[in-house]
């Protein structure tokens, strides 16, 4: 057991003082009910919190310019279950839960709510093993990749953002249409349309189709952000 907690000690990038902490954090419900111990559902209320409050505080540090509309949006994006999960997921975290019987047999270490359960459990246990800096510090390393997605977002790629956001909540995909062109060849203007689901959701002009596209995808969100 130790070197297995070692192991993803490596994973994560920091040792605990409180090995019962980490141990705490992989043990799924299936498994605590199995084995009469405590399950990591306490760690993961907390790691929630604290989850939610690191990711704030990057965001408002390192984007002093984006409003509380696009800050939200980004948040949104970081805590979602879909993304905690692809994180677990990049970490191989897996491999280290402790499941019960017919977890296993479910395959439940791959599935993406107690994938993202067990990330937002070790979160909590990292920061009762030390304090919010070091939480923070820890979680910007994890998420370093996904955290460049909002780096790249955050420049105005409105279209990756909306295409997150729509998978996320509606399970769909944004669909883009010209709906008209003005203007001689050499400087043409493009007006599309982003539709979801057949309807339409916001337009937007430019001088080429792809910058177009862009002002639709910003006009949707907008409409997202005030629902």
């Amino acid at each position: 057991m130790e070197e297995k907690l070692a192991s993803l000690e490596q994973v994560l990038g920091y040792e605990f003082k409180n090995k019962s902490l980490l141990r705490c954090a992989l043990i799924h419900r299936s498994y605590a009910y199995e084995a009469q111990v405590e399950s990591n559902e306490r760690l993961e209320f907390l790691g929630d919190a604290v989850l939610e409050l690191v990711v704030r505080d990057y965001l408002f540090h390192k984007y002093p310019d984006l409003n509380e509309g696009r800050l939200s949006q980004f948040k949104a994006f970081l805590v979602e279950e879909g993304t905690l999960a692809e994180v677990a997921r990049f970490l191989e975290l897996g491999k280290y839960l402790y499941l019960g019987k017919g977890e296993i047999q479910a395959h439940g270490e791959e599935k993406t709510s107690i994938l993202a359960d067990a990330l937002e459990a070790i979160i909590g246990a990292i920061y009762l093993d030390s304090d919010f800096l070091t939480a923070l510090q820890v979680v910007k390393q994890i998420f370093l990749p996904w955290l460049d997605k909002i780096k790249f977002n955050a420049n105005g790629d409105y279209k990756t953002l909306l295409q997150n956001w729509l998978q996320r909540d509606y399970h769909t995909l944004p669909r883009y249409r010209i709906l008209k062109t003005s203007g001689p060849d050499h400087n043409k203007q493009f007006k599309v349309g982003v539709f979801v689901n057949n309807e339409l959701w916001g337009q937007g002009i430019g001088r080429s189709r792809k910058a177009a596209e862009q002002a639709a995808a910003k006009e949707a969100l907008n409409r997202l952000k005030n629902d």
